[in-house]
């Protein structure tokens, strides 16, 4: 991941400093900003990559999946945010609940199913 964001990070240097012959400039602008963008999240994923790994053993897959989801949208459509927070603390509250009020298990009997 980091070998990919450094070379994401090269080439939005050379399109947006210098561009290349046979390429128009506002394309080479547009193409230099995305591998910018990419570069720095995958930069940023793999900087934090063992908290990532944290987060997601301590995370059910229902909430890491509406936090995903709800993120994506929120990119989408800014005017969301409102309703995805509501959402996301919904999912939330219910984990929690969840979590509190599932039954104990004694350490020493095996868990009945």
């Amino acid at each position: 991941m980091g070998i990919i964001a450094v070379l994401l990070l090269t080439a939005a240097a050379v399109l947006l400093l210098g561009v290349p012959l046979g390429l128009d400039k506002n394309l080479a602008t547009m193409y230099g900003s995305i591998c910018l963008r990419a570069g720095l999240t995958l930069g940023a994923a793999w900087l934090a990559f063992r908290q990532i790994q944290t987060l997601i053993a301590c995370c059910s897959p229902r909430l890491l999946l509406t936090l995903v989801l709800g993120g994506m949208i929120v990119i989408v459509r800014p005017k969301t945010l409102p309703i995805i927070a509501l959402l996301v603390a919904v999912v939330l509250v219910l984990e929690v609940l969840g979590w509190m009020l599932k039954p104990l298990r004694s350490s020493g009997k095996p868990p009945k199913r």
